[in-house]
C-alpha cells in the first residue's frame, strides 16, 4: 500500500524530524524507503528546509559536540559526520569550529576510560598498545595519542619515583613501532 494513502509526506517527515534531527540527505533516504515519488520527496525537501526544519550546518554542530562529549576526535566526529549524509562543505564548517580544548578534554576523557579498563597500561606494552588503539579508534591523531601516554607515563613515574627502590623497575619499555 502507498503510504500517500494512509499519510501524506508532509506528517511523515514531520513525525520522523520528531523523533530525531536528521539531515536533508537522511530525510530524503527514509522518506524514498517508505515509498514516496522522487518529485514529491524533492518538493518535501524544499518545503522543510523553507521553513527551517532541516538545519543541516546545526545538525553538523550538534554531531560534533555530541562526539567530542563522548570523548571522540577530530576524525571520529568527521566520520560520524559522514555516517549522518551530512553535506561535505558543512561538515567541513563544523569541524573547523572544534575548540582545541574541547578536543583535548575529550582526549583525556577517552584516556581515562582506557586507563580504567587497562589498569597496567603503564607496565605491559600489550596494554599499553590496547590502550593507544583504543585512542586511535576514537578518532584522534597518533601525535595527540602518542603525547597523552608519553604525559601520563611522566606523570605517573614522577609520583612514584620515591616509591620504588634501586633494584626495582618501573618501565617493561615500549617496542620500536608503537606511537
Amino acid at each position: 500500500m502507498c503510504p500517500a494513502a494512509t499519510k501524506g509526506i508532509h506528517d511523515v517527515a514531520l513525525g520522523m524530524l520528531a523523533r530525531r534531527a536528521l539531515s536533508p540527505a537522511e530525510v530524503q533516504q527514509r522518506l524514498l524507503r517508505k515509498g514516496f515519488a522522487p518529485q514529491q520527496v524533492a518538493a518535501e525537501l524544499t518545503r522543510l528546509r523553507r521553513v527551517g526544519m532541516l538545519e543541516e550546518g546545526e545538525l553538523a554542530r550538534a554531531v560534533v559536540r555530541e562526539q567530542l562529549r563522548t570523548g571522540h576526535g577530530r576524525r571520529g566526529a568527521a566520520a560520524a559526520l559522514r555516517r549522518r549524509r551530512i553535506a561535505r562543505h558543512t561538515g567541513d564548517e563544523a569541524l573547523a569550529g572544534i575548540d582545541p580544548e574541547a578536543e583535548a578534554d575529550a582526549l583525556a576523557s577517552a584516556f581515562a576510560k582506557a586507563a580504567r579498563r587497562h589498569p597496567h597500561w603503564q607496565r605491559l606494552p600489550d596494554e599499553r598498545r590496547k590502550v593507544i588503539r583504543y585512542l586511535l579508534a576514537r578518532g584522534f591523531t597518533g601525535d595527540a595519542v602518542s603525547g597523552a601516554v608519553a604525559h601520563a607515563r611522566s606523570d605517573i613515574r614522577a609520583t612514584r619515583r620515591d616509591d620504588i627502590g634501586p633494584s626495582e623497575t618501573d618501565d617493561a619499555g615500549d617496542p620500536p613501532e608503537v606511537p
